[in-house]
């Protein structure tokens, strides 16, 4: 009899134990699964925040370069400079959609940069020559757009996508246009002083846009013909420089300036502008 008590003890002390350690595998598996399960989510989570934080960062290069974009076009005389950042824009757009099939700004960039890109493939401007600005600040922000511009081609030139010789055919347009923001502004504030009959103001942005050309390093001979057009209008002996140099006429005078009159005072004193351009 109690043989057969400790028999049955042994059994049922095994099979509890037998139990016990199902239950801690069991439980133990639990643990391990769940932070298996853990660590997957926040991998998954890591990763979308990381794709999101991509992708805002190329919508904000996309819409930089889209602001550059429209910001050099009318300072420029060919659309290729224009053409090359609207690819970059095509190319992040496309990177966008690869990283997020469903961010809901890419169609609407895709579309206008489609569009832009068949305009100036046809070599058709969407916004007129125009170089006058109206203020330091604008001036400032040009130059700026004509810097990010260049950065742009040189890294096409790196990519492979230009010869070297397009490269520097290009540079060499946007540094002529960086210098015919300043010139240009100058002179069409010269013209409006003519206008209003103040002929020292007038005489003093003719000759600091006449400055700026002079002390340019600018390889362009165009910059030469400036230097004596603008030399001929302080004469007196012309009203305007030839269109070919600047075609923005609007506020070309209609009759000459008469600097006769100036004194070497008048010019030193209420025409020295050398600080830079100030719109009035």
């Amino acid at each position: 009899m109690a043989s057969d008590e400790e028999a049955n003890f042994s059994v049922t002390f095994g099979q509890l134990s037998m139990n016990s350690v199902t239950g801690v595998i069991v439980f133990l598996s639990l643990i391990v699964f769940s932070l298996v399960v853990v660590s997957f989510a926040n991998r998954i989570q890591t990763r979308n925040r990381l794709i999101r934080q991509r992708v805002q960062m190329m919508r904000l290069r996309i819409d930089e370069l889209e602001e550059i974009c429209a910001g050099i076009e009318p300072l420029l005389e060919s659309v290729f400079i224009p053409k090359l950042i609207n690819e970059e824009i095509l190319d992040l757009i496309h990177s966008v959609k690869q990283l997020d099939a469903n961010a809901t700004f890419v169609e609407v960039k895709l579309e206008h940069a489609k569009a832009l890109a068949s305009k100036l493939d046809a070599e058709q401007r969407t916004q007129p020559f125009h170089r006058m600005m109206p203020s330091d600040a604008a001036i400032a922000k040009h130059k700026h757009y004509l810097t990010e511009a260049g950065r742009v081609v040189r890294r096409h030139q790196a990519l492979g996508r230009l010869q070297n010789d397009e490269m520097e055919s290009y540079v060499r347009e946007l540094s002529w246009a960086y210098l015919m923001i300043d010139v240009i502004s100058h002179v069409t504030q010269g013209h409006k002083a003519v206008n209003r009959d103040d002929p020292i103001v007038a005489y003093g942005y003719y000759r600091r846009a006449q400055n700026l050309l002079m002390s340019a390093q600018n390889p362009d001979e165009r910059r030469h013909r400036m230097i004596r057009e603008l030399g001929e209008i302080l004469n007196g002996k012309r009203l305007a420089l030839s269109t070919d140099l600047m075609p923005e006429t609007g506020f070309n005078p209609k009759n000459k300036p008469n600097f006769s009159n100036l004194s070497e005072d008048d010019i030193t004193q209420l025409a020295q502008i050398d600080a830079g351009y100030k719109a009035p």
